[in-house]
């Protein structure tokens, strides 16, 4: 390392020192300065160093002893290999759920769990203009990209290598998911017993022997996974009086979510903890958010009030991402899927997921949104035509739109930011049976009875909350006047206002009729999307607008 190497790897310590962060004692070699909580494990001998971490912690001190791509598959870690002369290998986890930014500079390459303190100590910062029409139509950017060209963050398997003679790669190890294929063989009933037996067990070493003794904290929605988990905690802990459930109003204009979770957590017996935003913080929870994950996705603002209680509340927590796409069978091929053409399977998979841009024309100036249309559906086409004939195409395409690019972040980022959090349904043994399922058998939610039976026969037929309604019972608190005028208000003062339509520019939000425009657009699900990713991109220009290149988002209407 080269002393502006080194100085620059002191900054990034410092900013994380300013937010609190305390570190382990460094680890300095000739060609590394390395710097951890202690939840990261570290193994040193007199010519190596490796490192491995995820946001549970608590990891076994033998993956260390393994090489990286058979710790990332067992404990879905990210960490690093390097040795005395400068040569190493810094790589991502098994599920992408876990979240590393790298940077390669000057043949060296900087990497952290923040993307912050690598953008603040960059020279040079370009803003990526693909990266955020990829937000603006799917919630998050593709393929590793971030919002700046200088900055990637690690996919599944990916890892960025410096050899001994100081080049640099950034390369993907073979992802074992492409592997798991459907059997027909497969028997139910023991992929069942199978998978929820491989989740208490990853889920039990957090409830014992930890520093909050018994104590865990399974995010408990309306849904079933967060059901799944939570029964697990409860039959898994020594001590279940220790647990608590915690719930929140996801925002999408449905009180029976809440009501819905009361109901599990009484019949499990568990402590239950109700936590809602309020109208008028709907501007402090959005910038929170937007901050926790360094602006690169726009999905799940309403988590912080519940956020903000559990940093008081010691305990890992539980939570139950992956599940919809690798349990629930939801995020599936049309069933005239057989007649299409492969090019139309690949668009009509890339549109699932993109399903917002069909409002684009109601949000963005006209030649706006089909330049963002064309962006973003370009970005993920190599994503979806690497698995266009893989027989789990959907269900991998999606989990590489989706997943782990926008929805990981709030367990990794957002709750990991408050305890260690623990996520049992990406676990590489989980996808690897619930991959090998048929279709049919995961169609429309089909194997939850069986999973939430052999978890806990008491969430045997207890409906959802989507079962229960096919309607919303309330309007959005990011749709109520406050909400409306907030994301106005950022929107139209600052320079994404040259994206907006030419109803929303007309629209004052000061006036009546102006915010009720805004609030109607907000409490449709599509267009709502929409403006949350111009209230991030608006965001995330007053934080680095003057330190990117080129920082005008009118750039977005040159595909």
């Amino acid at each position: 390392m080269t002393p502006a190497h080194r100085a620059r790897a002191d900054r990034m310590a410092e900013l994380a020192e300013a937010e609190g962060v305390t570190w382990q004692p460094s680890s300095l070699l000739p060609g590394l300065s390395l710097r951890v909580t202690n939840t990261a494990g570290v193994q040193r001998t007199e010519r190596s160093l490796s490192a491995a971490w995820n946001a549970a912690g608590h990891l076994d001190p033998a993956l260390l002893d393994q090489a990286w791509e058979a710790a990332a598959r067992e404990a879905d870690v990210c960490g690093l290999r390097t040795y005395a002369h400068g040569a190493g290998t810094v790589h991502g986890s098994v599920s992408g759920c876990q979240v590393l930014y790298v940077q390669v500079a000057d043949s060296a390459v900087f990497f952290s769990t923040r993307l912050r303190w690598l953008a603040e100590t960059a020279e040079t910062l370009t803003a990526d203009w693909q990266a955020w029409s990829e937000i603006l139509a799917f919630g998050a950017p593709l393929a590793g990209r971030t919002t700046f060209q200088e900055i990637h963050r690690l996919m599944p398997m990916e890892y960025a290598e410096v050899t001994d003679s100081g080049a640099v790669h950034l390369r993907q190890h073979h992802w074992p998911w492409e592997d798991y294929a459907p059997q027909a063989s497969a028997d139910l009933a023991e992929v069942t017993r199978e998978t929820v037996e491989v989740m208490a067990a990853h889920m039990r070493p957090h409830l014992v022997s930890t520093g909050a003794g018994a104590a865990a904290n399974p995010m408990l929605s309306g849904g079933r996974d967060s059901r799944m988990l939570t029964a697990l905690a409860a039959r898994e802990s020594p001590d279940p009086t220790q647990l608590t459930a915690w719930s929140t109003s996801s925002d999408a204009g449905s009180a029976l979510e809440e009501l819905v979770a009361a109901e599990v957590a009484e019949t499990l017996h568990v402590k239950h903890r109700i936590v809602t935003g309020h109208y008028r913080a709907f501007g402090e929870d959005f910038a929170d958010y937007a901050e926790a994950v360094d602006y690169q996705a726009s999905f799940h603002f309403w988590l912080m009030p519940v956020v903000r209680a559990l940093r008081e509340t010691p305990g890992s927590i539980f939570d139950g991402i992956g599940g919809g796409v690798l349990l629930g069978g939801g995020f599936a091929d049309p069933a005239d899927a057989a007649r299409r053409t492969r090019r139309d399977l690949m668009s009509s998979r890339i549109q699932a997921r993109s399903r917002y841009l069909t409002e684009a024309q109601k949000v963005l100036q006209h030649g706006v949104a089909g330049a963002v249309a064309d962006r973003a559906q370009s970005g993920a086409w190599p994503t979806a035509e690497r698995y266009a004939d893989h027989p789990n195409a959907h269900t991998l395409t999606s989990y590489l739109l989706r997943t782990v690019p926008g929805i990981a972040p709030a367990p990794a980022k957002v709750l990991g930011g408050a305890q260690l959090t623990v996520m049992p349904m990406v676990t590489d043994q989980v996808a690897g049976l619930a991959l090998q399922l048929p279709h049919h058998a995961k169609a429309d939610g089909a194997w939850y009875p069986h999973l939430l039976h052999a978890a806990d026969p008491r969430l045997s037929g207890m409906p959802t909350a989507d079962d229960l309604t096919g309607t919303r019972h309330h309007k959005r608190r990011i749709a109520s006047r406050e909400g409306a005028r907030h994301l106005a208000g950022l929107v139209r003062n600052g320079p994404a206002a040259g994206l907006l339509s030419a109803e929303l520019a007309a629209a004052d939000p000061a006036t009546g009729a102006g915010v009720v425009v805004w609030q109607r657009l907000l409490n449709s699900q599509r267009s709502q999307h929409l403006i949350r990713g111009l209230a991030l991109l608006s965001l995330w220009l007053d934080q680095y607008g003057t330190m990117v290149d080129d920082p005008d988002p009118r750039r977005m209407r040159h595909a």
